[in-house]
């Protein structure tokens, strides 16, 4: 009797805390699948990094899934990731792979001053309002997206506890640090490119495509957002005649796998 009654408060903590959850989640995490009602440890781990992300629920799912992967199939490479903001979104991939404990190396690549300005190719209202305008393409900050780097390491060494050798900080534009450091990377199992324009896009894609293993996966942040961004992986699809099918995870985000 004192068993079924230890159950009986026990499952109700669930309902009652999942409930929170759902309250204490923003719109566009509302509509989470039912069927992962049940995946306590992920709804908590996704609340827990709410503030430190942009992302939706099925965006962060998707990296958590993809991740989870890769450590069960111990599949060699690097998880990384172009665009960090406050680290929420690489911080899911980092501790999945911690836990998985193969030393896996996790590179978070982002100016850590805010995003750059855009250039012509980055058409479209919401490109114009997040580029305050300023559309020359200089490596100079616009303001926007703007995290410290002292704050998204607070967050992995200090509240996630996450393994300092294994997690590789690289601040600066991509057009500088991504040529700089991609031999040091080597293979790749997870790239995430959340760049936004025309340009970052462009610059991770040429440069660490070719990195990325094959049966390694390829996510595209604002593919269906900002009009730059489709047009740099179109263009690059195309030039390099890859058969992928670009797979959607929502009305922005995009991801496909590495054939051959």
């Amino acid at each position: 009797m004192i068993n079924q009654v230890k159950n009986l408060v026990r499952k109700n903590k669930i309902v009652v805390h999942t409930r929170l959850f759902f309250r204490r989640m923003s719109d566009s995490w509302k509509y989470v699948p039912v069927k992962e009602y049940a995946n306590i440890k992920k709804l908590f781990l996704f609340w827990e990094l709410f503030p430190y992300s942009q992302q939706n629920y099925a965006s962060l799912s998707n990296v958590y899934d993809l991740a989870k992967v890769m450590e069960k199939n111990n599949t060699r490479g690097s998880f990384v990731e172009c665009g960090v903001w406050k680290g929420g979104c690489a911080a899911v991939m980092a501790i999945i792979a911690n836990k998985a404990g193969n030393n896996r190396k996790i590179w978070l690549f982002d100016s850590f001053e805010g995003m750059p300005e855009a250039t012509g190719m980055d058409s479209g209202k919401s490109a114009m309002e997040l580029a305050e305008g300023k559309m020359s393409g200089k490596l100079i900050p616009v303001g926007t997206n703007i995290a410290l780097i002292e704050d998204v390491k607070k967050l992995f060494f200090e509240k996630l506890n996450l393994n300092k050798s294994n997690i590789i900080f690289a601040k600066g534009w991509f057009q500088e640090t991504i040529p700089k450091y991609k031999d040091q990377i080597d293979h790749i199992a997870i790239l995430r490119i959340d760049g936004d324009w025309y340009e970052s896009t462009k610059t991770c894609l040429e440069n660490l495509y070719d990195q990325v293993i094959e049966g390694g996966y390829i996510i595209i942040d604002d593919y269906g957002f900002f009009p730059g961004c489709k047009k740099a992986v179109d263009e690059f699809i195309s030039m390099r005649n890859l058969k992928v099918e670009l797979i959607k995870i929502d009305y922005s985000r995009v991801y496909f796998k590495k054939l051959d």
